[in-house]
């Protein structure tokens, strides 16, 4: 079966060798990214590979299918067993050095490249699908997905997919039969991308857009879903399985332990008003990401309830982009194919129905910018090649135009690889890139602490608490800051403003209660430890630390001379 109307006949002249073309891709994609060679450990990346025992052996690898994605202290979320794998091979392989995962990394961004070209080609002819895949191989928005090693399962997902619904393609166009044995090869990559990351499961969202748009099928939609059914069903009970697994595993927390601050306390129609002041923020990353910055937390992104500019914008854009999609339905189907391929993505991050712990960030991008460039690629082509062929001069404009864009982008990818080095190259950026994010000068004030530059740092520590009044790792961490230096009164008042907010907070009660000792005010550090007690969680110690306040009350202990372990740093869960 022929696909349909994949792209104006009247291109089809324009031919690009394909060597030199798969030459070309590999050095786009390896000069994108072969400066994140050097970098260290940095965010999740400390704690889920660096400081996780768990991937740092092979011995037992079926383990990890037990084991949720974050470890312990962290709240058991998400289940990505064969990244973990991954991860312990990498680990393993490398000796728990670097460069094995950045190299892994690098080759993974270029298989992706590879895989939506083959896409692509199913899609677009040969130079226009060139063109898409150069286009993804230097788009800046990737850097986050290739820079993090925890984020190789973005790579992955894409890759998986891509290759999928290219094999789906070609039997559907081809008019074989959906065998038995074809339909278990696409359902286990199904389940690999799943195990992956969450977002895998979008591939039979994919299909369905594929069959409304690029499959001329000259069939009845009835005989179509007869021969679908077996497939879709098939998919139905791996994702029911999975879901359950996934659920004996997290012991009931499949959505996740913790959900964005600018989303916190928002009702449905509150998130989605807060989202639809991102969607002129996923714009501008996907088609023009001269910007980019390491996180969007309040006050970058905050959470509304009133409608603004922002939300103007945003609905704005999803119309028009509605409306092209249906104007191009029957015209140029590949652009409505790759609109769909983009808000097929965008669904596992909208927040709308169910809120997740990311509002924005620019990894959650990396698959739903395959979509657009399918569609943006299958919009302009036709308007390249009429221009290509009006002469000399026009040739010599639109290739130096396409030379200089691609230029652009590996440079802006490239540059923006180093920013990722270390977690003080990164935080010292992310403070002018994204001056409005509390996470990012909570995050700074702690490399700044680290490196005992402790007057800028507590600067820091203020500034992200006055972006955001409600950032309660910020006060607890600089309380503790405080105790550990011995200065008790200022990190006793931080203490009191967490327990306003959260009163079963014990952790900061029995710090509370440690500095209460310290000051010598032991009936109130009694009668605080009794409060804590009450709530039933760490009520053994607080319990004995009201019996120690009531016996250095007794015998009228000194003040500084009951003294407490001080808390012991932890690596914050971005």
């Amino acid at each position: 079966m022929p696909g349909r109307n994949v792209i104006d006949a009247s291109t089809r002249h324009v031919r690009f060798p394909r060597w030199t073309g798969l030459v070309a891709l590999i050095v786009l994609s390896i000069g994108s990214t072969f400066t994140c060679i050097s970098n260290t450990w940095v965010q999740d990346d400390l704690p889920i590979i660096r400081g996780n025992l768990l991937v740092h052996t092979l011995a037992h690898p079926w383990v990890l299918f037990g084991q949720a994605y974050w470890p312990w202290p962290y709240p058991q979320d998400l289940y990505r067993p064969l990244t973990m794998i991954s991860f312990a091979v990498q680990w393993v392989v490398g000796g728990g050095h670097e460069p094995t995962f950045r190299v892994v990394s690098i080759l993974l961004y270029l298989g992706a490249t590879f895989a939506v070209y083959r896409l692509a080609l199913r899609c677009l002819g040969p130079g226009a699908a060139w063109v898409a895949a150069a286009w993804f191989a230097v788009h800046p928005v990737h850097v986050e997905a290739v820079a993090v090693a925890v984020n190789q399962a973005e790579l992955v997902v894409a890759i998986l997919l891509s290759l999928l619904v290219a094999a789906y393609l070609d039997r559907r166009r081809s008019g074989a039969p959906l065998t038995k044995r074809w339909m278990a090869l696409i359902v286990v990559g199904y389940l690999a991308a799943m195990l992956f990351k969450e977002n895998g499961a979008m591939l039979p969202a994919f299909l369905v857009a594929a069959e409304l748009t690029i499959i001329d099928d000259g069939r009845s939609w009835r005989e179509r879903l007869t021969l679908l059914r077996p497939l879709y069903l098939w998919f139905v009970l791996v994702a029911v399985c999975l879901a359950e697994v996934r659920t004996r595993v997290l012991a009931g927390n499949t959505k996740g332990s913790f959900t964005a601050e600018a989303l916190g306390g928002l009702h449905i129609g509150g998130r989605a008003l807060t989202m639809l002041g991102v969607v002129p923020q996923w714009f501008r990353l996907l088609f023009w990401p001269a910007h980019l910055q390491a996180d969007y937390s309040p006050g970058e992104i905050v959470g509304t309830t009133h409608w603004g500019a922002a939300q103007s914008l945003g609905a704005l854009l999803l119309i028009a982009t509605a409306v092209l999609a249906w104007f191009c339905w029957r015209r140029r189907p590949v652009v409505t194919f790759g609109i769909l391929w983009t808000a097929i993505g965008l669904i596992p991050i909208s927040n709308v129905l169910i809120p997740t712990g990311i509002v924005l960030a620019e990894r959650t991008l990396f698959l739903s910018s395959v979509g657009v460039v399918i569609a943006g690629t299958a919009l302009l082509w036709p308007a390249g090649v009429w221009l290509y062929a009006r002469g000399s001069i026009a040739r010599i404009a639109v290739a130096t135009g396409a030379i200089v864009l691609l230029a652009m982008g590996l440079s802006r990818s490239a540059s923006r690889q180093m920013v990722w080095h270390d977690s003080a190259a990164l935080w010292f950026q992310s403070i002018t890139d994204a001056p409005r994010s509390w996470r990012a000068h909570h995050a700074y004030a702690a490399v700044l602490f680290g490196v005992d530059m402790k007057h800028t740092a507590e600067l820091e520590y203020r500034k992200a608490m006055d972006l955001y009044p409600a950032a309660l790792p910020v006060y607890i961490d600089l309380a503790d800051k405080y105790r550990g230096a011995g200065m008790c009164e200022p990190a006793l008042h931080l203490y009191q403003e967490v327990l306003i907010m959260m009163p079963a907070h014990n952790g900061v009660r029995g710090s509370e209660v440690a500095c209460l000792l310290w000051l010598g005010r032991y009936q109130e550090a009694s009668i605080e430890a009794r409060i804590g007690a009450s709530y039933g969680f760490q009520h053994t110690t607080l319990a004995r630390y009201a019996e120690i306040a009531d016996s250095a009350e007794r015998v009228h202990a000194p003040p500084h001379t009951v003294n407490l372990p001080p808390p012991v740093d932890s690596i914050p869960r971005r």
